[in-house]
């Protein structure tokens, strides 16, 4: 195969919760896609709560692509001038004094520290903390993990420090060991105090853990170079690259999907789901149910996540006799909206935005004999597109009336009726993102600002594949189906 030499280029490490993608962009924010790589992994889960996995597996796969990605580039890549990561955002791992981890990964989804939670809001002002840290004291967040940690692993007294699993990998790869995250990554964490910047002292000390047991905080752009000894043999290329800090993957994909402003918002429906807006602002209140993330001084990040997305599909598929999934679609676009009679509350894996319920679970209501195993999947999709509604609407404070919904990610772009769906039920016309790796090309543009190459965010933008209109009919068949939703959400709620 023909190809020439491209003399600069950046490398981007998309850790994720079903695969890590890594792959080479070009300085225009395009993805090369003979340079890519993509391994799959599994996040362990049961039905006591637990979701983990384990570290050094990880830590061995995102190398290998690492390892791939350079062996595939050798004598058409010049040379690399930024090796950037982004990460599932709200893992937790315990090391200990030699830098090694002794504990799993523990995910946002491991649920595990139900208690916990509960003990916070007992002991603390809850709406004071959501305004301080941005988020929701939830079993997704890091404060009620390190409390059942203490609680329930024998040698949590030989933690050294608490780091998000990007952190932990990144540190490994300098001589210094240096353990410092990203505003991003850290706001993810819940014990972030958004304001000032810093790791929030109060509920340091209720946890009774020292700030030395916690990451060095940084802007992402504060990168490493010089790999340690090992490395630098092992990735030549990069020995001298700028290794940028670890951002949150829904930061990443925000950006990569052109939704910076109030006049774009990005819906992203992967493995899971979220709505969101990036503002060059700060936000002085944040809205109850919603989560509030900082980039930078000037850059914050506000909405809301789910738990559940395109994984209720596996779910389904590994449960309900389905069609094959490349008929999936066809057969979806056959169904009626509402015509099912079913009502769903989508919490597989607990309840996220908006209410935040630590003992939240799946209902079905409404089955009857007669429906089917390809209603019951619609009706779940259609539940998570009512909950993306709910969080649109409290967000439309804070967007210009003329807003642009942007939707990407595999699960929803490869399901062109769920698109559909979700524009009748917003009512708004969709716009999907042409690209296939959102995350991976914003962790780009964000390097290529911080590297000089371009000035803002929105210098490089989205482009567009297609546009989804709404049907006024279909619309007004999802807002009674939304209110039969509340209800049962109340109801079920209530008990």
């Amino acid at each position: 195969m023909n190809r020439s030499v491209i003399k600069e280029s950046l490398i981007v490490v998309d850790i994720g919760t079903s695969s890590v993608k890594t792959s080479i962009f070009d300085l225009e924010g395009n993805i090369l896609p003979n340079f890519s790589i993509s391994i799959p992994h599994t996040i362990i889960s049961k039905n006591d709560g637990t979701s983990q996995q384990d570290p050094e597996m990880l830590r061995s796969i995102v190398e290998e692509s690492i390892d791939i990605v350079l062996e595939k580039s050798e004598g058409y890549i010049e040379d690399i001038v930024g090796v950037g990561l982004d990460s599932m955002a709200s893992t937790l791992v315990g090391i200990n004094k030699y830098g090694k981890p002794i504990t799993p990964i523990y995910t946002y989804a491991d649920t595990r520290s139900n208690n916990q939670v509960d003990k916070i809001k007992q002991d603390l002002n809850e709406t004071i903390l959501h305004q301080e840290t941005g988020a929701v004291q939830h079993t997704s967040y890091i404060p009620s993990k390190i409390m059942w940690m203490k609680d329930n692993i024998n040698n949590f007294k030989d933690i050294d420090k608490f780091v998000d699993f990007s952190t932990y990998i990144y540190s490994n790869w300098f001589e210094n060991k240096n353990f410092k995250a990203s505003y991003s990554i850290s706001s993810w964490s819940g014990l972030l105090d958004r304001n000032k910047l810093e790791w929030h002292s109060d509920l340091i000390d209720y946890l009774d853990i020292s700030e030395d047991k916690l990451p060095k905080l940084r802007p992402y752009d504060d990168f490493e170079s010089g790999l340690n000894n090992n490395y630098s043999k092992r990735w030549k290329k990069l020995s001298e690259t700028p290794f940028f800090l670890s951002v949150g993957d829904g930061m990443a994909a925000t950006i990569g999907s052109g939704c910076t402003g109030r006049k774009k918002i990005s819906i992203t429906v992967g493995s899971t789901a979220a709505i969101r807006i990036l503002l060059d602002t700060k936000v002085y209140k944040v809205p109850k149910g919603l989560w509030c993330y900082r980039l930078l001084n000037d850059y914050t990040l506000l909405g809301g996540s789910f738990s559940e997305g395109g994984n209720l599909i596996s779910w389904a598929y590994n449960n309900l006799k389905l069609p094959k999934i490349e008929n999936l679609n066809s057969e979806l676009l056959k169904l009626q909206s509402g015509s099912h009679g079913i009502s769903v509350l989508p919490f597989l894996l607990g309840e996220r935005a908006l209410g935040w319920s630590n003992n939240s679970k799946g209902i079905i209501s409404g089955l009857k004999y007669s429906n089917t195993s390809i209603e019951i999947l619609q009706s779940f999709l259609e539940s998570i597109s009512y909950r993306l509604y709910l969080v649109y609407e409290m967000l439309k404070d804070f967007l210009d009336k003329d807003v642009q919904v942007i939707a990407s990610g595999g699960a929803i772009k490869n399901l062109p009726w769920w698109i559909q769906t979700t524009s009748d039920v917003l009512d708004k016309e969709i716009y999907i993102s042409k690209d296939n790796q959102d995350t991976g090309k914003g962790v780009a543009i964000m390097m290529l600002r911080a590297l000089g190459y371009v000035g803002n965010f929105e210098d490089i933008d989205s482009d567009i594949e297609e546009k989804y209109s709404p049907d006024k009919k279909n619309h007004k068949i999802h807002k009674h189906l939304i209110d039969s939703h509340l209800r049962l959400y109340e109801k079920m709620m209530n008990n």
